[in-house]
């Protein structure tokens, strides 16, 4: 099993997978439903002997946008920890423009990797702080050390 040591993204993974020269070997590429591609299209590519086993989905829980956004504001919510792209965009969609405006984009939000930034960037977020994990240690000590 590869696990990168410096930053925990696709890229680092496939930068790992590269350098240690393992298109010999057999991999099998555990992912999410309909996750991002970037690992499997880039060793099909480079012609590595790959399995792809989608092991799990992520399924949205369905909510009444209005009252569960009327507790986060009413709660002081002021900071979140976004670690996928698809959470990202999620947030976007259910959040209505004057919640957006007036509390979500003022909210400081903790992400993984500068893809997650970008797309945060994009969705409307000024306060984005990077993280190079996803793992719960180095996300609190991130958030304690910025809050």
């Amino acid at each position: 099993m590869l696990v990168p040591e410096n930053k925990e993204n696709s890229e680092a993974l496939l930068e790992l997978i590269y350098k240690k020269d393992l298109n010999k070997s057999k991999i099998i590429l555990l992912k999410g439903e309909n996750g991002r591609k970037l690992v499997e299209t880039s060793l099909i590519k480079n012609n590595y002997n790959i399995s792809i086993i989608e092991c799990y989905k992520k399924v949205f829980k369905i909510i009444n946008n209005h009252v569960e956004i009327k507790k986060w504001r009413s709660y002081k919510i002021n900071t979140l920890v976004v670690t996928s792209g698809e959470l990202l965009k999620r947030l976007n969609e259910i959040v209505d423009i004057s919640n957006k405006q007036e509390w979500l984009f003022k909210c400081k939000i903790f992400v993984v990797g500068n893809r997650l930034s970008r797309i945060a960037q994009k969705i409307g977020w000024r306060d984005i702080i990077i993280s190079n994990y996803a793992n719960n240690k180095n996300l609190l000590n991130i958030i304690k050390k910025y809050n």
